[in-house]
Order: C-alpha cells, then structure tokens, then sequence
C-alpha cells in the first residue's frame, strides 16, 4: 500500500474517529491553547492529507498515461499490486473518471465553504454595525452600551470589531467585574477568535464528518477558556468569575440552577474555582503534545516511507 492510499486512510480515521481521542485529551480544560491546537492540528492534517493523495494520484495518473500504464498504475496508487486485464482505453477511462470525481468533490466542498464563511463573515459585520448605529460609546475604546433588560456582554467582529454591553450589564457590575469582563471579550478580538470559529462552522457545514463538527463546538468553548485567561492575568480570577455569575443570574443561585442555565458556564466557574495539581498540568501538557505531534508528523513519516 502506497502513500495515496495511506493518507487516505490517515485523513479518514481523523475525520470519522478523531474526536473521541480529541475530546478525552481536551476535556480537561487544564491547558486550552494546547488544546486548540491538538484540535485544529487534526482538522488541517485530514484535510491536508486528503489533498496530498489527489496530488499523488493525479500525478501518478498524468505519467501513467503517459508511459501507457494508466489502469495498472492507478491499481497501484489506490494499494493494489499487479494488472488488471482491460484495454488501454477502458482503463485511462477508469483512472480519469476517479480522478474527476476526486477534483470535482474538493471543488464543490471548496466552494460550499467559501460561501458560508463569506456569510457568516457578513452577518458578522451587519451586526457590528448595526450595534454601532443604536449604541452609544462606553467607558473604553471599541465598547459600546446597549439599552436592554437582560444582561450580557459579548464582541462582535466586524470594521470595526465591537465589545457590547448591556444596561441591564452595567447594573449588575461592579468596577473590578466590569473590567474583567471587558478584558475577557477583548482577548476575543485580540486573538481572532470569532474567525477562527467561522472558518470551522464553514467547514463543518460544507464537510459534515464527525472530527469538524466536533471541532466547532469544542474550540468554541477552549477559546472562552483562553480569553478567561487572559483576564485572569489582568485582574484576578475572582473579579472575573463573579462577572460570570452575575451575567448568568443571581450571584445566589445554587449549583443546580446555575447548570441549568448553562453546562458550559459551570465548566467555566470550576475551572477558576480549581486548582490543578502540577503533576497533572505536566501529564495533560505532554499528552496534548503528544497527540499533536502525531497528527502532524504522521502524514510526513508517511509520505517519506513511500518515497524511500
């Protein structure tokens, strides 16, 4: 078995299985960054691989024909040894149409996900400045206040990207938790975070396999940890969890009630409640690393191995 048909093979067992190991290593929340690396590191090594092995085939294909071998060396590049009786012309037929069907299928899935992210990328800036024309300006640079009864805080990306704030937000903050909050949403901008997420939800909708769809929903609450740490860094974790709290409800609510409002919120609050072992946080880091580098290196052990 040659390297098309290995990275086939690699870029499959991502794609349909990946997300079981991804979520177990990741699930810990113990080092987010790493995380969504081990995460994105799987989605681009599938891809990737899936497009080495068209890159493989059809080269192998233009020479095949080339040299009249088009249906035995195409037998080859998808593992299996030896000829197949058919004349030439069946065969260069055979090996054109797989390979049409290959290129046609990237083109489509492509272009299906170019047009969501140019959606969501436009409903994005819509938003922002729609925000902008019925806001007013807030006590910092690129924020903007928003007359509503329920309270929230979230950012926006856009031209220009926009952190909005509610009245009702503003009420139940004090100073310390405002500043926290704010820093939280700016580490969204500053990091691109809501690009990335769309560049995922595209893929996910124009390739729906179990490792993209996965991948949208588990970074999407990675990078909330991420920008938790960045305002952690800035001002403290309790500021910022009693943010969380007032934003999610009453600061009196019970555990129960406040996994009712929201799993990921209580996933949130733990996580700057708990203090993780050191013995652990190096455990987590290593395997995390180690997950990635196999994703990245096994495409390229792959493809030396073949070509030596």
């Amino acid at each position: 078995m040659n390297a098309a048909a290995l990275l086939l093979l690699y870029g499959s067992a991502w794609a349909w299985s990946g997300q079981r190991l991804l979520r177990r290593v990741t699930g810990s929340g113990v080092h987010p960054r790493l995380a969504v690396t081990a995460w994105l590191t799987a989605v681009i090594g599938a891809l990737a691989a899936w497009v080495c092995a068209l890159a493989v085939l059809l080269d192998a294909v233009l020479v095949s024909m080339w040299r009249h071998w088009a249906l035995s060396l195409c037998m080859k590049v998808l593992g299996f040894a030896g000829h197949v009786g058919l004349p030439r012309e069946i065969g260069s037929a055979l090996a054109l149409t797989l390979l049409a069907a290959g290129v046609a299928a990237t083109t489509v899935v492509s272009r299906s996900v170019r047009y969501a992210y140019r959606r969501q990328r436009s409903r994005s800036r819509e938003h922002a400045a729609s925000v902008r024309m019925v806001g007013t300006p807030g006590y910092q640079p690129g924020v903007m206040v928003v007359q509503a009864r329920r309270p929230v805080a979230y950012c926006v990306a856009g031209r220009p990207a926009t952190v909005v704030i509610t009245t009702a937000a503003l009420e139940r903050l004090d100073k310390p938790q405002l500043a926290a909050v704010l820093a939280h949403e700016s580490a969204h901008l500053t990091g691109r975070h809501h690009q990335l997420l769309m560049v995922l939800r595209a893929m996910a909708a124009g390739l729906p396999l179990p490792l993209f769809t996965a991948a949208t929903d588990a970074v999407a609450g990675l990078l909330e940890m991420c920008a938790d740490d960045v305002a952690v860094r800035r001002h403290g974790a309790m500021p910022l969890l009693r943010g969380i709290l007032a934003l999610a409800g009453q600061p009196t609510m019970g555990a129960a009630a406040l996994g009712a409002a929201g799993s990921a919120v209580l996933c949130r609050a733990t996580r700057l409640t708990v203090s993780v072992p050191r013995r652990i946080r190096w455990r987590d880091g290593l395997v995390l690393s180690a997950v990635t580098g196999m994703a990245l290196l096994t495409p390229l052990a792959v493809g030396l191995a073949c070509h030596f």
